[in-house]
């Protein structure tokens, strides 16, 4: 019985660690695409330059930021930015920031992405809940890979 049991718990601790492997900086392990690597270099140098302010408020660390604000704070706003958007949109950094000046809007994209996000709040909040009745927060949602599939710009359909 013993045995078995030991048998279990190495088992179930194999399968546990293969799912919680960590990257670098003691993030979760995230299956990387051919710009993975480049997302992480800057999203580091970003994570070194607010060293000691990753815990606030992320509009109160980052400037011009117009559509993300409130309660995310700046490390969860960079993994939103590097594990969400950039991954299911299949870019990095640069295909809508200027890395050298990070808050400039110079690049059209940029202000596409922040028209995105807003569409994606209003499908999620008013939209989704008045067809199916349900709280999106704990169902089904749109994301941004939903349409994208980790291509900058949707297929027609």
């Amino acid at each position: 019985m013993r045995i078995l049991l030991m048998i279990s718990i190495i088992s179930l601790s194999v399968i546990a660690l293969s799912f919680v492997a960590k990257t670098n900086a003691g993030l979760p392990h995230i299956p990387e695409d051919s710009l993975a690597e480049d997302r992480l270099k800057y999203m580091n140098q970003v994570l070194e330059s607010i060293k000691g302010k990753e815990g606030w408020k992320a509009d109160s660390v980052f400037k011009n930021l117009k559509v993300i604000t409130g309660k995310i704070t700046a490390k969860h706003f960079l993994l939103m930015m590097n594990y969400g958007w950039s991954t299911e949109l299949g870019v990095s950094c640069s295909y809508c920031h200027d890395v050298r000046n990070w808050e400039s809007d110079s690049i059209e994209a940029k202000n596409i992405a922040r028209g995105m996000w807003n569409m994606r709040q209003q499908i999620n909040g008013e939209i989704l809940p008045k067809i199916t009745g349900k709280d999106y927060w704990t169902n089904p949602k749109v994301t941004c890979i939903t349409c994208h599939r980790k291509k900058p710009k949707p297929d027609a359909p």
